[in-house]
């Protein structure tokens, strides 16, 4: 069985005519399914996992990336099946999983191309993108075994399914039991040359930032602020439909 969710901004009249073309293509594909729309005074997963308990066996997010970062925590780790229809933006998201925007989803969903993936976890709450740390000066510890604290202020990164901002032809791997660890900083050329930034990437399966000072930790959009952050992955606990054009 399939559950539609969509998202609040979709009901726009701008997205009518592309709706009435989805779901006439998911009629003729033999797709439909039950529609679940999102509000602002109801909880989504909720809403999601009590259509899961009910027997969805395959959860569409219709929306963007944020539409999907919604329902990723609580259809990982179950029996459902994750898809999304792009429909407005951002939809970084569906261009790595190789899902077209609007109707052409619909075929992408058809062909059921199911790929297994991790999920980060930091605590406690999962993540499929990445999670960052701007200003990062925080003492960070590398799958227990060594500790790392930059003399001076630059930025962390934890890719589980990401594009490198300043290579996107590189896509991290979200089915190799890692996540990719990027930590920038300025190393200054010279008594009195500019600084230049450098990366070091480190692929790990548990980090903890400690941090005297409340910092700002971002994971799939969504700010978390605190002193202590514990993150891991989780292997193969998800399964999403994708296209063949996956970047990964």
């Amino acid at each position: 069985m399939y559950c539609y969710i969509y998202d609040e901004f979709t009901q726009d009249k701008r997205y009518e005519k592309e709706l009435l073309e989805i779901e006439n293509r998911l009629t003729d594909l033999g797709l439909a399914g039950k529609t679940v729309r999102m509000a602002l005074f109801r909880n989504v997963q909720e809403m999601v996992r009590d259509e899961i308990r009910r027997g969805a066996k395959s959860v569409i997010a219709v929306g963007n990336d944020e539409t999907l970062h919604k329902v990723i925590d609580v259809v990982s780790g179950t029996d459902a099946v994750l898809g999304i229809i792009p429909l407005g933006s951002p939809n970084a998201l569906a261009k790595l999983l190789g899902v077209p925007e609007g109707v052409a989803a619909c075929d992408v969903l058809s062909a059921r191309i199911v790929e297994t993936i991790d999920a980060g976890i930091v605590n406690g709450k999962r993540f499929l993108t990445s999670l960052s740390v701007a200003n990062f000066r925080s003492e960070l510890t590398c799958d227990g075994l060594y500790r790392i604290t930059p003399d001076v202020s630059g930025s962390l990164e934890v890719r589980n399914l990401a594009e490198d901002e300043y290579n996107t032809e590189h896509v991290s791997d979200p089915t190799d039991g890692r996540l990719e660890t990027v930590i920038r900083v300025g190393v200054k050329q010279g008594w009195f040359g500019r600084r230049i930034m450098r990366e070091s990437i480190l692929p790990l399966t548990q980090l903890a930032i400690r941090s005297e000072k409340p910092i700002a930790v971002v994971a799939d959009g969504e700010e978390m602020m605190g002193t202590r952050f514990d993150i891991g992955i989780e292997e193969g606990v998800m399964r999403v439909i994708s296209g063949r054009g996956r970047k990964f």
